[in-house]
């Protein structure tokens, strides 16, 4: 047990000095979750908008009630400005997305039969800058017909126009084509990706293991070990567990770092994020001793291993969403399916029995990989085997 212990202290010591590996196991799922969650996110946030109501006339009630009601809605959230200037002070340095401000004749005007009109200041982004233009141009669209009726039909008096114009519904928002909600069921881009990059990058960790071996059978130090079967099962158990480790730090960095930087929802059933992720770096610990005793040296080993991690996180449609519907049911035949779409059922929190069921899948996937591990293991540790 001792022996056990002693490697897979030096083990956790000597990949803690790679920093190389660590930046790619982990810090590379990072940036490309958040590339990708980044550039497939199709959430709308909503753009904040500075008011300034000059008008002290009839129609001022009106426009208040506007407005709030506008900022009821899920694309704007009104500020109220103090000045005009303010309000160009608060885009100018970015504190709002956009700025209204209304002049202190806009009644008089609109009384009067002539155009309404309000002074607006767009911001820097163009999303934000469309979603408000549609709220106000709704409301100054709807004033300006109702000035037109007036002159041209004359049914309604100046005060009829007073009848102020509803933000509901002001802004619908439809996907066209494949949205969020067909490409990545009900999570979100961010969610979807993260779940895909950890399995993949898990897997990648298991392949550590396999090196690890291969390092230690080269170097001499398992066949000195082999004149001892006790410490030579107990180095290799514990090279194997060091890499386990290096596992469990990848998936700890990975969810914490997502939560609260990228402020990804897992769910909150960390036991069962924390089986998934285990299940999926015992599949790879087995993945990668499995090609190990087939390819006999850390070159051929890493290449057959990354084709075909590389390849199962394709079939599973972690680099392409969809791309399972069009592989024939292929992509059933990969770790990373079952393990991401597990996943992404605690994520959501529907369908825990479809959830489980998938982790029984998983947990087959690496319980048969381990039994061939043990059975081609001496054929990695050995070099006469």
């Amino acid at each position: 047990m001792r022996a056990w212990w002693t490697t897979v202290y030096y083990e956790c010591v000597k990949y803690s000095r790679m920093r190389s590996l660590l930046v790619i196991l982990i810090g590379l799922p990072l940036l490309l979750i958040l590339l990708l969650g980044s550039a497939f996110n199709t959430d709308i946030k909503p753009a904040k908008v500075a008011v300034f109501n000059a008008d002290h006339g009839n129609m001022r009630d009106g426009i208040t009630l506007f407005w709030e009601e506008a900022a009821a809605g899920p694309y704007i959230k009104v500020l109220q400005a103090k000045s005009a200037s303010e309000v160009q002070d608060w885009v100018r340095e970015g504190t709002v997305d956009y700025g209204v401000s209304i002049p202190s004749d806009f009644s008089l005007q609109v009384e009067t039969g002539k155009a309404a009109e309000w002074l607006t200041y767009a911001g820097r982004y163009e999303e934000k800058n469309i979603a408000a233009d549609a709220v106000v141009n709704r409301y100054l669209s709807t004033v300006n017909l109702q000035i037109a009726a007036v002159q041209i039909l004359g049914v309604m008096n100046a005060g009829d126009i007073l009848k102020e114009p509803s933000a509901e519904d002001s802004i619908v928002v439809h996907n066209l084509g494949m949205g969020d909600s067909e490409i990545f069921g009900e999570t979100s881009a961010i969610q979807y990706y993260s779940a895909a990059y950890l399995i993949m990058f898990l897997l990648y960790g298991g392949m550590a293991a396999a090196i690890a071996l291969i390092n230690q059978r080269e170097s001499g130090t398992l066949q000195r070990m082999y004149t001892n079967p006790s410490s030579f099962r107990m180095t290799t158990l514990g090279v194997i567990c060091g890499s386990g480790m290096l596992a469990a730090l990848q998936a700890i960095v990975i969810v914490v770092f997502t939560s609260f930087v990228y402020d990804v929802n897992w769910g909150g059933q960390y036991e069962i994020i924390a089986l998934i992720c285990f299940l999926t770096a015992a599949a790879g610990i087995g993945l990668g001793i499995t090609i190990a005793s087939f390819a006999q040296n850390k070159k051929t080993t890493q290449t057959f291993f990354s084709i075909i991690v590389f390849s199962m996180t394709f079939l599973s449609g972690g680099m392409m969403t969809g791309i399972e519907k069009m592989v024939g049911g292929a992509n059933k035949l990969t770790i990373n399916h079952w393990a991401s779409t597990s996943l992404r059922a605690v994520m959501t929190g529907t369908g825990q029995t479809e959830a489980w069921q998938e982790i029984g899948v998983l947990a087959l996937f690496a319980l048969c990989l381990l039994i061939i591990a043990i059975i081609r293991l001496p054929k990695v540790v050995k070099p006469h085997a």
